[in-house]
C-alpha cells in the first residue's frame, strides 16, 4: 500500500471537489442578479408649446441605453431604458414645440434640415443607484443626467444642457425589483419637469432659439 501525504491527498481533493462547488454558486448568483426593464407610461405634458420646428435624433446608444453595476457585497444590477428613454422624451418634445419630426443626424445638408429650427440630440451621460443598506435607510435611489446637445439645422453646436434628476422608492411599499424600477420611473419624470420648465429659460437657448433676433 502506498500511503500518500496529507498535504497531497487534501490538495488532491481540493481540484476535485472546486469546480463541483464553483458551479452551482455562479449559478446562484445568476439567479439571483436583478434585471430592470423600464416599462412605463408617461402622463403627457401640458404646457405651452414653443413656436418651434425641432428635429430630433436618438444615436443607438441612447434608444437601447442599458446600465450594468455589481456592488460590493450585492448582486449585480442591469437596467435597460432604451425604450422608456424614447417614450419619454417623444412625449416631451411633442408638448415642447409646435413641430417636431425624427431626423436622421445632427443636422445636414440634405433639404429636409432647412425647415428645422435646431436639432436636439438627447443622451445619458450618467447613472448611478444606491440601495437601502447604503443609505441606511428603506429608500432605492436613483440619479441619471441627461444632456441635451443641441444643433444648428446644419450641424454646428449650439449648447449642451445637462439635467440631472433624482427618484426613491420606499422598499416596503414594493419588492427590491419593483421599488428600483419606480425609483428610475420617477427620476425620469424629475427629467421631463426640468426639460418642460427650464428649456425655455436656459440662457444660451433663448439666445439662439427664442430672441427676437431669430424672428424671420
Amino acid at each position: 500500500m502506498i500511503i500518500l501525504p496529507a498535504t497531497l491527498v487534501n490538495r488532491t481533493l481540493v481540484k476535485r471537489i472546486l469546480p463541483c462547488l464553483i458551479v452551482p454558486v455562479l449559478a446562484l448568483l445568476a439567479a439571483c442578479a436583478k434585471s430592470i426593464v423600464v416599462d412605463a407610461e408617461f402622463p403627457e405634458p401640458v404646457v405651452q408649446s414653443l413656436p418651434l420646428n425641432i428635429g430630433v435624433y436618438y444615436e443607438e446608444t441612447f434608444a437601447n441605453y442599458s446600465y450594468t453595476e455589481e456592488l460590493p457585497n450585492d448582486v449585480e444590477w442591469s437596467f435597460d431604458l432604451g425604450g422608456a428613454n424614447r417614450k419619454l422624451f417623444d412625449g416631451i418634445f411633442s408638448a415642447l414645440f409646435d413641430i417636431t419630426s425624427i431626423v436622421d443626424g445632427a443636422g445636414g445638408q440634405d433639404p429636409s434640415y432647412a425647415m428645422l429650427d435646431a436639432v436636439i440630440v438627447p443622451t445619458v451621460d450618467a447613472f448611478e443607484f444606491s440601495l437601502p443598506r447604503q443609505s441606511n435607510t428603506e429608500q432605492y435611489s436613483v440619479w441619471i443626467r441627461y444632456n441635451l446637445q443641441i444643433y444648428t439645422p446644419t450641424g454646428e453646436p449650439i449648447v449642451s444642457w445637462p439635467v440631472s434628476a433624482y427618484g426613491q422608492s420606499d422598499e416596503r411599499t414594493f419588492g427590491a425589483s419593483a421599488a428600483m424600477e419606480e425609483a428610475v420611473i420617477k427620476a425620469m419624470r424629475d427629467a421631463a419637469a426640468s426639460i418642460l420648465i427650464g428649456f425655455a429659460e436656459e440662457e444660451k437657448i433663448k439666445e439662439a432659439l427664442l430672441s427676437d433676433d431669430n424672428d424671420p
